[in-house]
């Protein structure tokens, strides 16, 4: 899938956020993230650069995104999500507003 940078920051911004929802990070969530920033191509500094990014900002650029990379993203959070092997009360809160925020329906959660 094709992102501009700014896409893949935001998607970072929000996955990390998404991660730390619980504050209970987990290896392999730590594991899916490093596979998503190979995915996207994102250096160190990248990764730098993504903490200091604006959340609500990155949620703007992610909902202009088109249909086929707003679906890709979806299923990156619902991803990062079941990682662990378990549905966190709050992380699938933040799942769903999301989806719902940048209008993706039908992206179910389940272990």
């Amino acid at each position: 899938m094709d992102y501009s940078r700014q896409q893949k920051l935001a998607i970072s911004k929000i996955l990390l956020d998404i991660l730390s929802i619980d504050e209970n990070i987990d290896p392999r969530e730590t594991m899916y993230f490093e596979k998503v920033k190979e995915l996207l191509d994102l250096s160190a500094q990248d990764h730098y650069d993504v903490l200091g990014l604006n959340t609500l900002k990155c949620m703007s650029i992610v909902k202009a995104m088109n249909e086929q990379q707003k679906m890709e993203f979806a299923r990156m959070m619902r991803e990062m999500i079941v990682a662990d092997q378990f549905i966190d009360p709050n992380e699938a809160s933040a799942f769903y507003d999301l989806c719902d925020f940048i209008g993706i329906k039908g992206i179910g959660l389940s272990v």
